[in-house]
């Protein structure tokens, strides 16, 4: 049984080699297209001197931590959505997944709840400065 993980696990390493090492050759050459593309775009939408004041970068710091918080609890979830499908019966399995599942429905709400206090919070104060 060992020796089946080992080779399966080698040739996962041998395939997945061969599928990333061309990509990894491209990438220095690929990442210098993109950001020239990226300039260009910044250009035509007249978005290259925009000024970065404390609110806007609070703002976009906060939207990424409520996004990856999101994305945390929603993994949260789906794992214990595999620990109650892969239970087979084992009452004490199901119980593990389902509070799993609660916990992260339970993240999941607690960052939706904060997004919309923070943007209704935001939005007053933005509309009482002017």
């Amino acid at each position: 049984m060992l020796n089946l993980v080992k080779k399966r696990f080698f040739q996962f390493l041998i395939i997945a080699g061969l599928i990333f090492l061309p990509l990894w050759a491209l990438a220095g050459s690929g990442v210098d297209i993109i950001k020239g593309n990226l300039q260009e775009t910044a250009a035509k939408a007249d978005l290259q001197n925009q000024p970065t004041n404390l609110p806007v970068v609070l703002g976009a710091i906060i939207n990424y931590l409520f996004g990856i918080f999101g994305v945390i609890f929603l993994l949260v979830t789906f794992i214990g959505a595999f620990f109650w499908m892969t239970a087979g019966g084992q009452e004490e399995k199901v119980k593990k997944g389902k509070e799993t599942i609660v916990w992260g429905i339970n993240g999941i709400l607690i960052i939706f709840f904060a997004y919309a206090l923070v943007y209704v919070v935001l939005a007053a104060l933005k509309q009482g400065v002017g």
